[in-house]
């Protein structure tokens, strides 16, 4: 290489390098600290010796509530604020059906467990309205997922598996659905297209090493979706739609055949006398459902939670509950009838696909931090939408109240749409 070139070359390496250290100061200087620091704590599924009376997830959660009791919303919601009563008369429900319902001896206590559900609700209206920053958020829970990977292989963080990661999420499945949907959503807090592209590679490879199957199936039908539905009109995309979930069905098959999924046989086989008992728990179920903390079986004379969120919906609220519950993850996150969306939209669409796949397959999913986080992220970017659709065509057309601070709000700035 001449002298000239090398110079040329390094001038140029030296200004990409300036312009990605400008580029992360500027995101650390528009980060709210409190969202990210109590975001990044909700990746911390225990206690871990500390004198409070709830996991550090679930207490990072409260911080959140309490903190938003010093915030105004940024913008209003207009009709969509009538998704909030609704979402509480179903939580009405949810206690009324538990409240009278008779206990089996080793259920959970409803009552903590329809707290963290409000907690959760809380949160996503929260984020939704600008009260608490979901770009912040997002970074913060981004930084959690690098920071558990981090500490587990360097032997700082539980390891309940064998060398799977778990960390302090303490359960594998639980890591593989934070890490994909954490990781899927931290691409859209980036600006660069370079830190966008680092986040969907170490999303992808922390899911992978979760070993959680699908998880990382779920995650592998997310980005194909993003990729791809942008280009299809909407019929197309119920095609595809249709071809992620049977390709996702055969693929699980596939996953346990191959490298490090080919030895868990007798994992498999337990799972299968799980989902046996499970079955036989959902038939047994009356249509108004057991109350909450049902969702368990007794095999080989230990206790485990059910397997599938949709089954785990059924035992505890019955066919009411589970019927609402994914009626409102598909319309808020999927919105299957709407033709023109943004990428934010579509990025909605394919983390929903996330929740959705793992759902059959995961313990719980419903109801959890990450189904808040994505919930939040759907209706932000609808509003974001209504938005930059008003700016376009003057007032008239946005649905909700745009106050001085939030014409700025959102997320990103005017995305067009595709």
């Amino acid at each position: 290489m001449s002298t000239g070139v090398r110079r040329k070359y390094l001038v140029g390496e030296s200004a990409w390098m300036r312009e990605g250290a400008t580029d992360a100061l500027r995101t650390i200087g528009t980060i709210r600290i409190p969202e990210f620091v109590l975001f990044f704590l909700l990746i911390f599924e225990g206690s871990y010796g500390l004198p409070i009376p709830f996991d550090i997830a679930q207490f990072s959660a409260i911080l959140l509530c309490g903190l938003v009791l010093f915030r105004r919303p940024l913008f209003e919601l207009g009709g969509l604020q009538r998704l909030v009563p609704t979402f509480a008369l179903a939580l009405l429900y949810l206690g009324i059906v538990s409240m009278f319902a008779s206990p089996t001896e080793e259920a959970g206590d409803w009552t903590r467990r329809i707290f963290r559900m409000t907690l959760v609700l809380v949160m996503i209206f929260c984020l939704a309205s600008g009260r608490l920053d979901l770009r912040s958020g997002l970074l913060g829970l981004f930084a959690g997922t690098v920071f558990n990977l981090v500490t587990f292989y360097a032997g700082l963080a539980p390891d309940n598996y064998g060398g799977v990661l778990s960390g302090w999420f303490f359960d594998k499945n639980v890591a593989g659905l934070g890490h994909a949907v954490y990781g899927f959503l931290a691409v859209f807090a980036f600006q660069k297209r370079w830190t966008r592209l680092l986040a969907g590679m170490f999303a992808l490879g922390a899911t992978y090493l979760t070993g959680s199957r699908t998880s990382i199936a779920a995650l592998g039908a997310a980005f194909i979706w993003y990729f791809v539905a942008p280009k299809l009109p909407l019929l197309g995309r119920y095609v595809l739609g249709a071809g992620i979930w049977f390709g996702f069905s055969a693929l699980q098959e596939d996953f346990s055949q191959v490298g490090q999924f080919s030895d868990r046989k007798g994992s498999d086989l337990l799972r299968a006398r799980i989902d046996a008992a499970s079955e036989i728990r959902v038939h047994q179920t009356p249509f108004s459902g057991q109350g909450l903390g049902e969702a368990y079986v007794d095999v080989q004379g230990q206790h485990f939670f059910f397997h599938n969120s949709y089954w785990t919906a059924i035992v505890e609220g019955g066919y009411p509950w589970l019927i609402f519950i994914v009626v409102f993850t598909v319309m808020v996150g999927i919105r299957p009838f709407a033709r023109q969306l943004t990428r934010w939209e579509f990025g909605a669409q394919a983390a929903t696909i996330i929740l959705l796949l793992c759902s059959w397959r995961l313990g719980e999913v419903f109801l959890t931090a990450e189904w808040g986080v994505v919930m939040a992220f759907a209706l932000q970017a609808r509003w974001t939408a209504q938005r930059d659709s008003q700016l376009e065509s003057g007032p008239g057309s946005f649905q909700g109240t745009l106050s001085p601070e939030g014409r700025g709000a959102g997320l990103g700035a005017a995305p067009g749409r595709r």
